[in-house]
């Protein structure tokens, strides 16, 4: 330590009043004698693996220690099944040039302490977990990305400050993460797991923040959808993706209701997609409902979240809750070519798909599926002579002869002879 002794002497100046500011100096370079400014230590991959505790990958040759803030540019550095010295900062790629690292547990946890912030660029990525079968754990302040984040099982973030994501994607596939709060305010959230903590999607204004939920995503906090959040939730295969949360979910921005696989649920049946202590506020949009029967209609219960049912009216084409001669036009064009139906009209507006075309339910549109929808017609109080005669010729427009021809047998059948009867008084 090196001392200074100075000695001002101001005009009609006192022992006590030199003593306070010669004690104030003192203690200034006391201080400012054991202070050491952080050390920027650079990756240079100069070792034989990529293990973070190989001094040759590092400038200088030596593992990044407490007051070093340790920059991965150009290359991937990985701690795998051991717990590396504390850092002050991290940085992962920088502008648009990558960085990567990668954090697992092996037979050993794999661990990394940062002292203060963690930061993703745009073309950089952080991955722990998937490792195992002991865990992986990443401790600091706060983290910041804009790049590719993914905390996948036995991989936990413990943050004592804000996860903040401004672009790229975070995953989180079965890890969990604490933190004071998670603000999503770009990019996209693809979550299964585990978050402690408020979460907040959007930030109201500028690019969309995207939460989709893989599975089940659980939340120990409130949950806040901004003006410019979405919340996608996908049917496949039987199942449901959802969110459950322990607080207070403030609803804003797009519901987007979706199915994968061409998986559909079973009308009339119950789904809860979001359940939570209350609810606040409204979705601006929500996309996949509001065309009546086959497809989605959510239920808002502000005591306990939000659960969605499918509703189905086969043959109501249009989504009016009946099927009549406004339907048929649609339903011909869904017999005719199902594919370019989906194209031209369920993606260009308020009609049902095509599956509602399948009268049968068997799993296709055909000529077959057309007298239960003739019977549909006459059901809702509608003419099946008036609307096999449109069928007719719709259907004719691309390969007329054929069209003829299989209508004729279609005519033939037992059920389209007794659906189209003649009005009036027999004799």
């Amino acid at each position: 330590m090196l001392l200074f002794r100075v000695t001002l002497t101001p005009a009609k100046s006192s022992a006590t009043d030199v003593a306070p500011l010669y004690g104030w100096l003192f203690a200034s370079l006391l201080i400012a004698s054991f202070t050491t400014p952080a050390r920027g230590v650079l990756w240079d991959g100069g070792g034989s693996t990529s293990a973070w505790i190989e001094p040759a990958n590092w400038q200088f040759n030596a593992v990044p220690a407490t007051a070093d803030a340790a920059t991965i540019v150009g290359d991937t550095a990985t701690i795998d099944a051991i717990v590396v010295p504390t850092v002050l900062a991290v940085e992962l790629g920088t502008g648009t040039l990558p960085g990567e690292l990668v954090i697992t547990g092996g037979s050993s946890p794999g661990r990394l302490n940062v002292v203060s912030n963690v930061a993703v660029a745009a073309a950089g990525n952080l991955t722990l977990g998937g490792g195992g079968p002991a865990t992986s754990l990443l401790s600091a302040a706060s983290l910041t990305t804009g790049g590719n984040l993914t905390v996948l099982d036995r991989g936990t973030v413990n943050l004592s400050g804000a996860l903040t994501q401004t672009g790229g994607a975070f995953n989180l596939n079965g890890g969990v993460v604490n933190a004071s709060s998670l603000l999503i305010q770009a990019g996209a959230f693809r979550a299964t797991g585990d978050i402690v903590g408020d979460v907040a999607i959007g930030n109201g204004t500028g690019a969309a923040a995207t939460v989709a939920p893989g599975q089940t995503l659980e939340i120990d906090g409130n949950l806040k959808l901004a003006a410019n959040a979405r919340l996608e939730i996908e049917f496949r295969s039987g199942a449901f993706e959802r969110i459950n949360v322990s607080g207070v979910v403030t609803l804003g921005g797009t519901l987007d209701l979706s199915f994968l696989g061409g998986a559909l649920p079973k009308p009339g049946v119950s789904y809860a997609v979001l359940s939570a202590r209350g609810l606040e506020g409204a979705f601006t949009d929500i996309l996949g409902s509001g065309v009546g029967d086959g497809s989605w209609i959510p239920e808002f219960d502000i005591s306990n979240g939000l659960n969605v049912f499918y509703t189905e009216l086969r043959g109501n084409m249009n989504g009016d809750d009946r099927v009549d001669e406004l339907d048929v036009e649609l339903f011909a064009h869904a017999i005719r070519d199902p594919n370019t139906y989906h194209v031209d009209f369920y993606l260009a507006g308020d009609v049902a798909d095509s599956f509602l075309a399948d009268m049968d339910s068997d799993g296709s549109n055909t000529f077959a599926d057309i007298p239960p929808f003739l019977e549909a017609i006459e059901n809702f109080g509608g003419s099946a002579q008036a609307a096999f005669a449109q069928i007719a010729r719709a259907l004719a427009v691309p390969e007329p002869s054929a069209s003829t021809a299989i209508l004729a047998g279609v005519l033939l059948s037992p059920l389209l002879r007794r659906v189209v009867r003649p009005r009036g008084r027999s004799r």
